[in-house]
Formats: structure tokens, sequence, C-alpha cells
């Protein structure tokens, strides 16, 4: 007999969603309208701000150049609307500003020569090279910044979209952990639908009918967003959900049948109707290397500097709680598995190794990996320390000396990493990060597996713009504190 599966419930909408018209079958067509709007209205904003700042620092810029450049915003909208930048909010089952940094970036070069080329045939003529230069960075940096705030807000005005999954309850359980790792994602499952033999199966998610059902259950849950993970679904039963998402207005997302397979390291492309995915395999460039290597030793050392009260007074709040030493030293597989030592701020008794074996037996591990939930070895200040991270930043020193990164797949034990199946050994390929996927997506909540998953996307698609994203949203993952142990 299984086990008795979760009821579901109607989300209840904000009272401003429903003032908007936000709920309803066709919810994720009103709201992609309006944001499209919303974001829009904000790039305006955000140029006019940067041509005002740009008129009042420079002197060779005056007032009349200031109403020929606002009259050419619209050039400058069309480009952004060129890179795609208001079209993905609604299509994509995430989406998050970090995401369109590197368009606004192009989108912003290209923004300024066409207004440039623009203000050249009225008569004020084009910019000062200072001028363009002002102009180009502060849209940039305004557009960057009023795309999160609007977002930030319409979010919470317009409250998390409802979706349901398609397909057998174990991979609709692989998708709602996925989703609740992806919080920027703005989805809330209700529950899953799937073929009759599939309805015994235990699910973290409630059943609510078959496949069949689906319109009368996007009905009465309010459904935005249907995500299909059916992996033996023929080509016109795909087909026809397709036509009736497409008919009922619901954002839909298709899990492929070989996801497994399919790493981010693809490209989709086609031959005349025939689409074709095709396979990136090389190491990542030196200059991309060499790129991330300067961006370690920039922010490492300038951190270390900014930090250093913040060290001592770590450091000393350590020695008040429970004693020298302050640091832990300990072996850590780095890259190609060659061991480095690795520094933190102690947060456990002085002998938590050698206690190791009273609460993890290594040889009986299901997966070449642990945490130690409510771990008693660990201190009063260690627990703070922990729950801030505040205990990892000695790994400071470790990036500047080159033997770990700033972005990367975290260090592990020597006596765990010596478990590892060949698969497995393919986190070694780069240096250790002091941050990285597995922390802004779950950190100790997750699987072995889903890191693996995590670390291999960030493998696959190594770049110093990704890295960038991986830092900024660190700190946001630390305020969270989901699944810091």
């Amino acid at each position: 007999m299984s086990a008795r599966a979760p009821e579901a419930t109607r989300p209840e909408p904000t009272e401003m969603a429903s003032r908007l018209g936000l709920t309803g079958i066709s919810a994720s067509r009103r709201r992609g309208a309006l944001l499209r709007r919303l974001l829009a209205t904000g790039d305006w904003i955000a140029i006019v701000a940067a041509l005002c700042v740009a008129t009042a620092v420079t002197i060779t810029t005056d007032v009349s150049d200031l109403f020929w450049a606002v009259l050419f915003i619209p050039a400058w909208i069309l480009v952004l609307k060129l890179h795609g930048l208001y079209d993905n909010d609604h299509r994509r089952i995430r989406h998050s500003t970090l995401d369109e940094l590197p368009s606004l970036v192009s989108a912003s070069a290209l923004g300024t020569i066409v207004l440039d080329g623009l203000l050249a045939l009225s008569p004020v003529g084009p910019l000062s090279p200072k001028s363009a230069i002002m102009v180009g960075i502060g849209a940039l940096l305004a557009c960057f910044v009023a795309r999160a705030v609007l977002r930030f807000a319409w979010h919470r005005m317009a409250g998390i979209a409802t979706g349901i999954v398609i397909g057998p309850a174990a991979m609709a359980d692989v998708v709602a952990r996925r989703i609740a790792t992806h919080p920027e994602a703005r989805l809330r499952l209700v529950g899953y639908l799937s073929a009759p033999s599939d309805k015994d199966r235990r699910a973290s998610l409630p059943r609510l009918g078959s496949i069949e059902e689906i319109s009368r259950v996007a009905r009465e849950y309010d459904v935005e967003r249907v995500v299909v993970t059916e992996q033996e679904m023929s080509e016109a039963d795909a087909g026809h959900l397709i036509d009736e998402c497409k008919a009922a207005g619901l954002g839909l997302t298709l899990l492929p049948r070989h996801y497994g397979l399919l790493g981010p390291g693809i490209e989709f492309n086609r031959l005349a109707e025939l689409p074709v995915l095709d396979f990136r395999f090389s190491d990542p460039p030196r200059s991309t290397l060499a790129l991330k290597r300067g961006l370690d030793i920039a922010v490492s050392g300038v951190m270390l500097a900014v930090l250093s009260p913040l060290l001592a007074l770590t450091a000393i709040f350590i020695v008040i709680d429970s004693g020298a030493p302050v640091f832990f030293r300990q072996a850590r597989a780095g890259k190609d598995g060659v061991p480095f030592t690795m520094l933190k701020f102690r947060t456990m008794v002085a002998d938590a190794e050698e206690r190791l074996a009273e609460f993890v037996d290594l040889e009986k591990l299901e997966e070449p990996a642990f945490k130690i939930p409510d771990d008693p070895r660990i201190t009063r200040a260690g627990r703070l320390l922990r729950r801030t991270s505040l205990d990892e930043l000695p790994q400071l020193i470790n990036v500047l000396k080159g033997d770990m990164s700033l972005v990367g797949p975290r260090p592990e034990e020597e006596a765990v990493v010596a478990l590892y199946d060949e698969r497995q050994r393919a986190r070694l390929a780069i240096k250790p990060g002091l941050t990285g996927p597995m922390q802004v997506y779950g950190r100790g909540d997750l699987t072995f597996e889903e890191r693996l998953a995590m670390e291999r996307d960030y493998l696959d698609n190594l770049s110093v713009t990704g890295d960038l994203a991986i830092l900024l949203r660190t700190p946001r993952a630390i305020v969270r504190g989901d699944g810091a142990y």
C-alpha cells in the first residue's frame, strides 16, 4: 500500500494580482504583456537619467543635446528589443536580471553608437567621446538596477505563478526539487498529471488526474505554466498538448527525454526544417582561464584588505568562545586531485576530526558526500559563523595563492574523493571554488547527484560572466541560509 499523496490546494492570489487581472487560465499572457511594458518604461527612465547625468557632468554637453538625445531614445529601446530583452520573462521557466547582463552590455554599447549616429544627423551633432562613454556606462548601470528593482516589485505585486507537471511521479519529484533550488523561477507547483498506471506511485506532489484532464485542472487551479516530463509521449500526443496549452495561454516547458545527456555545452541549430543539437567538446580557452585567474587575484586581494577588521574580530570571537586555535587547516583535493591545505575559521571542537568516525562511516556511504545536520562537534560561535559563511573567508588566502578560485566546485576531503568513480572525478577538472553553483542553489540540501549535475553545468559553460553571476548570487544565498550546516 502506498503512502497517501499530499492534497493539492489552490494558491490564493494577491489582492493586487486580482485587480490587475493576473489570475485565471490566461494570466501568463497578461503577465508577459504588462511586464514587457513595465520594463520598457523602466529602460526609458534609466536612459533619460543617464543622459541627464552626462549633461550635468560633461561641460561639452548642453540642454539642446539632451533634448535631441531624449527624442532618439526609441531607437535605443529598439536595440534592447532586438537583443530579446523584453521577451524572456514569460517564455522561460527561469529568468533573472543577472541572466541578461551580457545582452545588456552589448545593447548598451550598440545603443550608444546608434544614438551617437542619429545625433550626428541632427542639428546638435554627435556626442563627445567623454559624453558617449558616460552615457553608455550610465545607461548600462541604470537599466540593470531599474530592471532588478522593477522585477522585484513586480513579483511582490503579481505573486508567484502556479504550475503543474505532466509525467510520472518520479520525474515530478525531480522537477519539484529543481524548482525549489531555483527560487527565481517564481513558480509554485500544485500537483502533477500522469497516466492511470502511475496513480499508486508515491510523490511529493499530489496527483491531480490524468493527462487528458489538463483543461479541467488548469481552470480549477489557475495554472499558468505546464512542465512536461512525459518520457513516453508520442509526437501526436505532444502536438495535441502544445495546441491545448497555446489555446489556453499557458506557458509550456518541455524536459527532453534524454535530458541527462543534454548538458549545457550544446547549441540548438537547424538544417532546413530539421532541429539539431551541436555538442561542444573542448577545454576552457586559455584566455578564459587567464581572465578567471586575474579576477581571482584582484577580488581576493581587495577583499582581504577591506575585510581585515572583520577577520580580526572573528578571530577574537572564536578565542573568547572556545579558545585557540583560530584556524582550521585540512588537506583537500584541488585541481586534478592534487592536495592542498585549505584554511577556515575553526567552527568545531579541537578534536573534531578524530571524532568523525562516531558520526560517519565513509565505507558505508551511499554516495561520496556527507553532511551532518545539528553536528554536536560545532561550537556556539561556529554555528553563527557557518550560518553566515564567515568561516569560509580565510579561503581568500587560498584563492590569492592559487590553490583555489573564487568560483568552482567546492573542495572535498581526500578520503571522500578516494570514493569517486571516473564520472564523479570530472568535478576535479578545475580549481575548487570559494563559492560555486552548489552554494547558490541549495547548498547542503542537495544530493550529490544534484551537485554533480550543477557542477557539470558550470564546467561545460565556464566563463568570466558566469563566475560574476554566481558571485553576485552568493550574498542572497548566504542571507537565505538554506542548507547551511
